[in-house]
Formats: structure tokens, sequence, C-alpha cells
């Protein structure tokens, strides 16, 4: 019973998400197509970073967990930085995002829809922050994990990858 404007708004996409929440993707499916923008609009989509392996990083800028994750996530991407590319997703209205941006100084792939958990997060079935996502070289999801502690984002990485090498050669 809402109008346009009112479906159209931030508020309206939520309930129409909270009301009709999409399917979330499983391991072993293929991610959608989706557009997401860097902080300075620049339109990009996941589907042009694979060949590589890629970790999506689902944070907030008020999640301290998220926060606490960044040294590891650099640690990993100098390690695995031949074959796996790290994609920072924030859920954070506009401003808050460019600015933990700039105060955490976050670079390479970072990335928001703008929607908050109505995007993406809803798609990709992101109840919580933080969440990682690896995604196979050709772009299906092969493994998930919400919280951080320091040292199993790396082992979950190194694990994940070694165990997917292994059944490709099977």
């Amino acid at each position: 019973r809402m109008s346009e404007e009112q479906k159209s708004s931030y508020f309206g996409r939520a309930i129409i998400t909270n009301l009709n929440p999409p399917q979330s993707v499983t391991i072993g499916q293929e991610i959608p197509d989706i557009v997401l923008k860097d902080t300075l609009g620049n339109p990009h989509r996941l589907q042009e970073l694979q060949g590589k392996y890629l970790l999506l990083d689902f944070w907030s800028s008020s999640c301290a967990p998220c926060i606490k994750s960044l040294p590891e996530l650099k640690e990993i991407a100098e390690a695995f930085k031949d074959n796996l590319t790290i994609v920072s997703i924030s859920s954070d209205p506009e401003i808050a995002w460019k600015r933990a941006s700039r105060k955490y100084s976050l670079t390479g792939h970072n990335w928001n829809d703008l929607q908050g958990s109505n995007g993406i997060f809803a798609q990709f079935g992101i109840e919580g922050t933080p969440t990682y996502l690896l995604l196979s070289p050709d772009g299906k999801l092969i493994g998930k994990e919400t919280g951080y502690k320091y040292g199993f984002l790396f082992k979950f990485v190194k694990e994940s990858i070694a165990e997917h090498e292994k059944s490709r050669k099977e």
C-alpha cells in the first residue's frame, strides 16, 4: 500500500526486503551480478574480478571486530597476492562509510551499494558483521564465516583455497 515514492525510500526498501527476502546465495552457487560503488562513486561489479579467488569482507564502521580484522586482512592480501583479491563491502550510509574509509586508510577494493542491509547484504544472506565469503575464481561461493578472532581468518582462507584446489584436481 506504499506509494512509489515510499517504496523507493531507504525505509520503504527495508520494509520490502523484510517482507520479501531475496533468496540468498549458498555454497556452490554462482554469485549474482551486482553493481557496487567505490568511494569516488565509480561503479564496479564483482564479476570484473573473476579469475582469482575473492574474499568478500562484509563490514560496518560501528563493528569493532570488523575494525580489528583490518591488519589481518592486509596480511592475507600480501600472503595470497598472486591468486586472491579482497573486496571490502560496507553496509554504512555513504557519509559514515567514507569517513571510516579515510580514518582506517582503507585502500584497494572498498565498495558499497548504499542500500544498507537491503541490497547485497540481503542477497548474500549477511545477518551480521563481520562476515566473510570466499568465492572461487569462477565466481562460486566456496566458504562463509561470521565473526572475527585473530588468526582464524587467515586459516579459513588458506584451508578453503587448499581444499578447493584439491577438489579441482580430482
